[in-house]
């Protein structure tokens, strides 16, 4: 909970209100904290997010937190702790004193000081800003290297989705058995980026939230034979949306093949 009054504690997220923008810190102890501020070359009072939106880059900063803060309101606002659970005090400090110095690349909703607090806070990078934030029932498209991976967000950081059987989290592969499961979204994400993406919302009017989430919900442990073209990830997800299953991969996938058997026929004849 966000509080004025509230004292911070080593590992805190601190929310320090600008003039005419917000910056985020993490509390490492004794009143300094880590953030994100402009390179040196530019001034510091006031437009330190104009700068660093200007410039592109920002520095890892240690510094007092009265400083930080310049006489601007603060205060404690660890504002996803209901959503994910925090990472252990001591590893949030530790990363972050790692990064001290360290040049980082600045856009003021992709790359800014609220995704720096929360990925030292949670282990992964979120913002208000960004539209990342998903409410149940939305289909997330998670960019892995080679392809998209869909998922279902159900609530409470959970997501339902359709991943190779045992391995857990591993997303869309072309492998044997599929099975429908329950993980955190943070855990199904790794490292990847992701976004809502209700693509189809202008075309399909989705089902109702409730009927969405209980769908997907029923659908917990159910096996099934992986097609790429007729049961992928993409397929469950808009079923479970639209009560459509449609996929813009498999489309894609049927192209190529299509291409790839055209070419050596038009070769022959």
């Amino acid at each position: 909970m966000a509080s004025f009054f509230e004292e911070p504690e080593p590992g805190d997220m601190i929310e320090i209100f600008h003039i005419g923008y917000k910056d985020w810190a993490i509390y490492v102890g004794d009143g300094y904290v880590i953030h994100l501020a402009p390179p040196n070359q530019f001034p510091r009072i006031g437009s330190s997010n104009m700068f660093m939106f200007l410039s592109g880059k920002a520095v890892v900063t240690k510094e007092p937190l009265w400083r930080a803060a310049w006489g601007c309101l603060r205060r404690v606002n660890n504002r996803l702790d209901h959503k994910f659970r925090p990472r252990p005090v001591n590893q949030i400090i530790s990363s972050a004193k790692e990064m001290v110095g360290d040049t980082k690349t600045y856009e003021v909703i992709f790359d800014n000081s609220e995704r720096f607090a929360t990925n030292l806070r949670y282990g992964w990078p979120r913002c208000k800003m960004s539209g990342q934030d998903p409410i149940p029932g939305d289909m997330i498209e998670i960019r892995r290297p080679v392809y998209k991976h869909w998922v279902i967000y159900v609530g409470d950081g959970l997501v339902v989705h359709v991943t190779t059987t045992g391995s857990g989290s591993s997303g869309n592969h072309p492998c044997i058995m599929v099975e429908v499961k329950c993980e955190r979204l943070q855990d199904v994400v790794g490292n990847d980026g992701y976004s809502v993406n209700n693509y189809l919302d202008n075309k399909y009017r989705p089902r109702p939230t409730n009927k969405i989430v209980n769908l997907a919900k029923k659908k917990i442990g159910e096996t099934w034979r992986y097609n790429l073209l007729i049961s992928n990830c993409e397929h469950f997800a808009t079923e479970m949306r639209y009560g459509r299953p449609k996929s813009k991969q498999s489309k894609n996938a049927m192209a190529f093949m299509g291409l790839s058997m055209a070419v050596p026929l038009a070769l022959v004849i």
